[in-house]
């Protein structure tokens, strides 16, 4: 199954299952409105931009509602001011927070783009600053001695600019928690963090008076591992790449290999695309760097995985320090 196929099959999936927990949830506020348990969904939407910065695997799951929850509220305040029929009413509440939410989750958790060009950070930018108008609607609101009103086509737009800002900010963090789960899934750990710490420390012992190249080891891996769950892929991708070539403590050229099964054939290749460099060896042109940007994330979690397997062989009695 191809990666296309699969992450449709995904998204379908994902759209039908929340779509109808959120029909639920509709239907049993419609019927009894429950103040303490709409007050504890509002809390945990509050919170869990907070809780993503827990560092383990299962964090994601934790955070991954959230989203699907503020725009249920968000949609539920606009339609029940609507003078629409209850059904149609219920079906738009659930159907458009959970196909907006899943779509935009599914294709910018590893590439932080929607549509392989808008990068998800300036579109929350923007739904920020287009926010300010509907700040602006309720200041004058409150400030007038009338209530400002709205006709139906301005609810829209701002219920759409609502809906834009929301689900973009709130993914944010909900993408940064999926690519903190893919490195503890392949490196297979709860917790990153957990496992490289005890390399630090078996280093230390290992080399002592290496202690400076062990703290610059240590820098560039906690640079590659945030920056890649920022989503800066380029970055933490150079990042990771001078663990496996520079040396520091040791030459790591001669305990960990360049080459990688596919095309690039290595991953100086991909470093020499993204750097422009080497052009006398290597083709580069506009769509070579685009093709390597797009597969990026997949090329920076091999690179990671690679540093981890090099600073694990150092750790290995086999390898005598100098």
């Amino acid at each position: 199954m191809s990666e296309k196929v699969y992450t449709l099959s995904i998204c379908l999936l994902t759209i039908t299952i929340s779509f109808f927990v959120l029909t639920g949830l509709t239907l049993v506020s419609s019927v009894s409105v429950n103040v303490y348990f709409a007050l504890i969904l509002l809390l945990y939407t509050l919170i869990a931009p907070l809780l993503a910065y827990i560092h383990h695997s299962k964090t994601y799951f934790v955070v991954l509602p959230a989203p699907y929850l503020g725009s249920w509220f968000i949609s539920v305040m606009f339609f029940t001011s609507l003078s629409i029929p209850f059904l149609f009413t219920v079906y738009l509440i659930s159907a458009i927070p959970a196909i907006v939410v899943t779509i935009t989750h599914l294709f910018s958790r590893k590439r932080s783009m929607l549509l392989g060009r808008i990068p998800l950070s300036s579109l929350a930018k923007i739904g920020f600053a287009e926010a300010s108008l509907i700040f602006l609607v309720l200041g004058l609101s409150i400030l007038s001695l009338e209530a400002v009103k709205l006709d139906p086509f301005n609810k829209v737009i701002f219920y759409g600019l609502l809906l834009v800002m929301y689900c973009s900010s709130s993914l944010m963090y909900v993408n940064s928690a999926y690519r903190y789960r893919l490195i503890c899934k392949m490196s297979n750990t709860r917790k990153i963090e957990e496992k490289i710490n005890a390399i630090w420390e078996k280093l230390m012992q290992k080399f002592p008076r290496e202690k400076e190249s062990i703290e610059l080891l240590r820098y560039y891996f906690s640079e590659a591992i945030r920056l890649f769950e920022e989503g800066s892929y380029e970055m933490s991708f150079l990042s990771a790449y001078k663990i496996i070539r520079e040396p520091t403590v040791v030459d790591p050229r001669q305990y960990i290999s360049d080459k990688r099964e596919g095309k690039p054939s290595s991953f100086s290749e991909i470093r020499a695309v993204l750097m422009h460099s080497r052009r006398r060896d290597i083709q580069i042109n506009p769509k070579r760097i685009r093709e390597t940007k797009t597969k990026l994330p997949q090329y920076t979690l091999e690179v990671i995985e690679r540093a981890i397997k090099f600073l694990e062989k150092l750790t290995l009695d086999e390898y005598d320090s100098h």
